[in-house]
């Protein structure tokens, strides 16, 4: 028995790449109407360039104050 997420191969791309960001994105994508393929194709565009962004945004902040920390322990001691 085939999954739905799976049937496709963009529908099994966006259901890997919600797993990986751990996020359920899959309903999204599955809910957006595909009646116009310029908005299918925008809105497809704009979510995983704006999850990447998020997710490389917080990556780097979260980084920097842990390298922050270290620095500033380190000549502490």
């Amino acid at each position: 028995m085939r999954r739905v997420q799976f049937r496709y191969m963009s529908t099994a791309s966006e259901c890997l790449f919600s797993l990986i960001n751990g996020d359920d994105i899959f309903t999204t994508f599955a809910t957006m109407s595909d009646v116009n393929s310029v908005m299918w194709w925008y809105s497809r565009i704009y979510l995983y360039f704006f999850v990447s962004l998020f997710i490389y945004v917080i990556l780097s902040v979260f980084i920097s104050v842990i390298m922050d920390t270290y620095e500033t322990l380190k000549v502490t001691d």
